[in-house]
């Protein structure tokens, strides 16, 4: 997998944004070439301002482009997405002239941005939208390929993983005309990243096509710049074992609209820019990351080619053989490599290492172990009958969700309840206790001031241990609890009286008792 930037150079970037990008080993800027910039009248097309100016001397540099060309022009359909025949060769013949002036500079075009997005596919009556943005991809593609064929097309831009938006394009046969899918995969945690770009890359498989999936923006949005850096390199780590090619950090440079994202605030360095530098320079280099069973179902390992491995999970104290060196997911050195504190935050550990884990107080955790065998999820209806939920994709993201009611939806960070507080239908998660044991059960609600709450509660064998209205902000839920071997905690969520507003953020934790740590919500 390759790591990129976005830089900004048509909005006034300057060109320090490349020594600051060389600085933290990333050699490919996705940027842009705006239509209107290169045609300023309607059939002229010329590179001569200051953004050509600039691509020029990232050329110049070595660097690699993927540039984001947008289908809209004034001066074609009225400023709208192109979608007449004419309009639409228009576009393509100016990403030809784009791709003639820059040549072998420019990995790949993402054409449009986000287009699952507002109403940019609002076209009149008798343009299908799926058709029409098909036959814009094969207008492009037609007049860029037979003379540029190492260039990378890439098609269905979407915001987050938009597989269920995406798979409408292929039914109308997107993926003939490109060699690469471009998601937008933000999150505030990357655990959820597996299941989603796994049920992408089957669907792609399932149309018989080889086209590549390229993370053209990610990013984590907090103002806790350590814990973003955690985030980014299990991003990274958790994409290259998806088989993504490309994955690009938005942005370089910290921009007034997005204040936590920029690499660089000013000139000084964010931890993120240390986590993707490590990453670029120790770990892709190596190859692909393939993940490593090291027989405990709340450590998560994951190798970079045979001496270079990513672990985070439950904390606890890992006695390693072999290794001949350690790192934050910074890139700074660990004193011990032989004795490593493991945490949620991942460690990179290099050698051809053997690991024996510790002992640790937490036995689960609902978004470490999103998607994994530890937990179940259900919709629970009034009457007490359980739906187990199924994966599903949908316009913006894939996540779990009911046969019963197409409201209720369960995802790493969260869910939605459904319906009323006289026909509830809750979301559950649901562990099985694999043995007898004493435990400490946390779990943090948050929502916003919509509506007029929700009601949680932590249960054992269905029988409720203790429970709160969340009207807005946070609440934790605790309880201790004494499991046999088969016994069932949930933590269920449901409307509270009234229909809407009920979206939250969840994150579960169960200790042994003696043992509890925190729980934040995420």
């Amino acid at each position: 997998m390759i790591l990129g930037v976005q830089t900004h150079f048509s909005q006034g970037w300057g060109l320090d944004s490349l020594d600051k990008s060389d600085d933290i080993g990333t050699r490919l800027l996705r940027d842009e070439m705006p239509w209107s910039f290169g045609e300023k009248t309607k059939g002229s097309i010329s590179f001569t301002d200051a953004t050509a100016q600039k691509l020029d001397s990232a050329c110049d540099r070595g660097f690699k482009l993927i540039l984001t060309e947008i289908p809209t022009h004034d001066a074609y359909d009225g400023g709208s997405f192109v979608y007449s025949a004419g309009a639409q060769a228009a576009f393509a013949t100016y990403v030809k002239a784009v791709a003639d002036r820059w040549g072998g500079c420019i990995a790949a075009f993402e054409i449009g941005n986000e287009i699952n997005g507002g109403n940019q596919l609002s076209f009149p009556s008798g343009y299908d939208p799926n058709e029409t943005v098909v036959a814009l991809m094969k207008a492009v593609h037609d007049a860029v390929k037979p003379s540029h064929p190492g260039i990378a097309i890439l098609g269905g831009s979407t915001n987050m993983i938009g597989t269920g938006f995406q798979k409408n394009l292929f039914d109308a046969g997107m993926l003939k005309y490109v060699d690469g899918v471009a998601v937008h995969p933000y999150s505030r945690h990357a655990d959820g990243l597996p299941l989603e770009l796994a049920r992408l890359r089957s669907t792609i498989d399932s149309y018989s096509s080889d086209a590549e999936i390229w993370a053209t923006e990610f990013g984590h949005d907090t103002s806790d710049f350590d814990e973003a850096a955690a985030q980014a390199l299990k991003s990274v780590t958790l994409m290259s074992a998806a088989h993504v090619d490309v994955a690009v950090w938005y942005a370089l440079i910290e921009e007034q609209w997005y204040p936590n994202f920029g690499l660089y605030s000013g000139g000084a360095k964010r931890p993120m820019a240390h986590a993707i530098d490590f990453a670029q320079r120790s770990l892709l280099t190596r190859g692909r990351a393939t993940q490593v069973d090291v027989g405990d179902d709340m450590i998560f390992a994951y190798r970079f080619g045979s001496d270079a491995t990513v672990i985070w999970g439950a904390p606890q104290t890992l006695s390693v053989s072999g290794a001949t060196g350690a790192y934050d997911y910074k890139g700074q050195a660990l004193a011990n490599a032989g004795s490593i504190e493991i945490s949620p935050r991942p460690v990179v550990i290099m050698g051809n290492i053997t690991i024996r884990a510790g002992t640790s107080g937490m036995v689960a955790d609902t978004v470490m172990q999103y998607g994994r065998d530890a937990w179940k999820y259900f919709a629970r209806n009034a009457s007490g009958a359980y739906d187990e939920l199924g994966y599903r994709t949908r316009w913006y993201d894939s996540v779990f969700m009911s046969d019963w009611d197409g409201t209720l939806a369960l995802k790493a960070t969260g869910g939605v309840p459904a319906r009323t507080g006289s026909d509830p239908m809750r979301v559950v998660w649901r562990y099985t206790a694999p043995k007898a044991m004493q435990v400490t059960v946390k779990g943090c609600f948050a929502k916003s001031s919509s509506g007029d709450g929700i009601d949680v509660s932590i249960s054992r064998n269905g029988t409720v241990s203790t429970s709160e209205i969340v009207s807005s902000g946070q609440k934790i839920l605790r309880t201790d609890l004494s499991l046999a071997q088969g016994d069932r905690v949930e933590f269920v969520a449901g409307p509270n009286q009234t229909y809407g507003g009920d979206d939250f953020s969840f994150r579960g934790r169960i200790y042994l008792q003696g043992q509890a740590g925190s729980v934040a919500c995420p």
